[in-house]
C-alpha cells in the first residue's frame, strides 16, 4: 500500500498558471513514497518546459506507464529517455503503437511505431495484455471488459487510413495507486468507458474503496443518454475526489461538477493532487 501520494499534472489542454504551457494531451507525474513514474506523456511540446518551471526533474523518473497509444499521450516519450538516458522501465499494451486514425483518417498514432527498436533503448520493455504490477500497491489495469455497450469508445476510431478496420482500443487501461485512503484511479482517455473501467477496478481489487479518479473520460461527444447513465453509475462508487479533465469535454464536466459539487476538482497543468499520507 501507498502511504505517500502526489501527482502532478505536467500536461494538458490548460495550464493553471503564468509559465506553464498547455496542449492537447495528458501526462501525470506520479510520487508514490519513494518511486517516480509518469503515466502518459503528452504530444511531448510542454513535457520539458513544464516540468522545469515545476521544478520536477524528470531524471527521477524510474517507469513509464503508458494508458493507450495516440500522439496526444505518447508523444513525449522520446523527451522521458533522453532525461533518464533510458533508464527506465516502460509498460504498455502491445497494440499501443499500432497504427491509428482518427474519423478523417488522420494519422492519431505515436509517432514511434516499432517496439523492436524501442526495446533496447529503455531498461525494460513489458508489453502486456492483463494487469501487471509495477510496483507494490501501483498496477495497470490491463484490457479493460466493455461491460456497458452504451459506453463506446468516443470515436470512431481506425487501424488504417482508408477507415475500413475499426479500432476499438483493446490497448486502453488505467492506472490504480493502492493508499491509505482506497483505490486512485489514473486514466488517460477511459476509452473502454468510466464505468466500465471502475467496474473492472472493482474485480482487481476486491473490498477496496476508490476514493478517486483523475484524468480523461473521453464523454466529449456523449449524448444525453450516456451522460445520464455516466452520472447515475458513478455514484454508486461513493467517490471521493473527482478530477476530469483532457478529452472529458466542457458539457461533461459541467454536469460532473452540477452533479458531484463536493468531490469535483479542476486539473490544469501544474495542479498537484495528494492522498493518502501527503494530503
Amino acid at each position: 500500500m501507498i502511504r505517500n501520494l502526489t501527482i502532478t499534472q505536467l500536461a494538458e489542454n490548460a495550464a493553471s498558471s503564468p509559465g506553464l504551457l498547455g496542449e492537447h494531451g495528458a501526462s501525470f507525474f506520479i510520487e508514490a513514497d519513494a518511486h517516480c513514474l509518469l503515466l502518459d506523456t503528452g504530444q511531448g511540446l510542454t513535457l520539458r518546459h513544464n516540468a522545469a518551471r515545476l521544478g520536477i526533474a524528470l531524471e527521477r523518473v524510474t517507469a513509464v506507464a503508458l494508458s493507450h497509444g495516440h500522439y496526444d499521450h505518447t508523444g513525449g516519450l522520446e523527451t522521458v529517455i533522453e532525461c533518464t538516458g533510458g533508464a527506465i522501465d516502460l509498460y504498455l499494451h502491445p497494440e499501443a503503437l499500432a497504427p491509428k486514425f482518427n474519423r478523417d483518417g488522420r494519422s492519431i498514432g505515436s509517432p514511434t511505431t516499432d517496439l523492436e527498436v524501442l526495446r533496447p533503448r529503455v531498461r525494460r520493455l513489458i508489453a502486456d495484455t492483463g494487469p501487471i504490477e509495477i510496483r507494490p500497491g501501483i498496477q495497470l489495469s490491463g484490457e479493460i471488459p466493455r461491460r456497458h455497450a452504451i459506453e463506446d469508445t468516443g470515436g470512431p476510431f481506425y487501424r488504417d487510413a482508408a477507415r475500413t478496420e475499426i479500432d476499438d482500443l483493446p490497448d486502453d487501461q488505467a492506472l490504480i495507486i493502492n493508499t491509505l485512503a482506497g483505490l486512485v484511479v489514473v486514466l488517460g482517455c477511459g476509452h473502454s468507458g468510466l464505468i466500465n473501467t471502475l467496474d473492472h477496478v472493482r474485480t482487481l481489487a476486491p473490498g477496496r474503496p476508490i476514493h478517486a479518479i483523475l484524468g480523461g473520460t473521453h464523454l466529449l461527444r456523449a449524448g444525453t443518454e450516456r451522460l445520464d447513465f455516466t452520472v447515475g453509475a458513478l455514484a454508486g462508487f461513493g467517490i471521493d475526489y473527482l478530477a476530469p479533465n483532457h478529452c472529458t469535454g466542457l458539457a461533461a464536466t459541467c454536469l460532473l461538477r452540477r452533479s458531484f459539487p463536493d468531490q469535483f476538482h479542476e486539473s490544469p497543468t501544474g495542479t498537484v493532487h495528494r492522498f493518502g499520507a501527503a494530503a
